[in-house]
């Protein structure tokens, strides 16, 4: 008797493991978006827009890096699972109306 539910249990758990080890296989993969952007200033911008797009849904991480004098580059990694355009990213960032979003691209 004991034999037999020992069996039982070690199916079942070799069950499961194939089973939640096969979940990931089909996980949405990471999606980049790449935005350029002017209106960032200091440190304190950075962290109100990243603040603001990080409510998105799907964000994982936010990245702004100075191109030049007066251009940054936001850069947006997303879960995969969830779609994100310019017009979200602006709305998000609508109280601070001095940052403009100068392109948007899906990387």
């Amino acid at each position: 008797m004991d034999f037999l539910k020992l069996t039982k249990s070690a199916i079942f758990v070799v069950f499961c493991v194939v089973l939640f080890g096969s979940v990931e296989v089909f996980a949405a993969e990471e999606t980049k978006y790449i935005a350029s952007m002017s209106g960032v200033e200091c440190t304190a911008c950075k962290k109100t827009i990243a603040k603001a797009i990080a409510k998105l849904d799907g964000v994982k991480t936010i990245r702004i890096v100075k191109k030049d004098k007066k251009n940054h580059q936001l850069e947006i990694f997303t879960d995969g699972l969830h779609e994100l355009t310019k017009a979200d990213a602006v709305k998000a960032l609508e109280k601070a109306k001095h940052y403009k979003i100068l392109s948007w691209v899906k990387g």
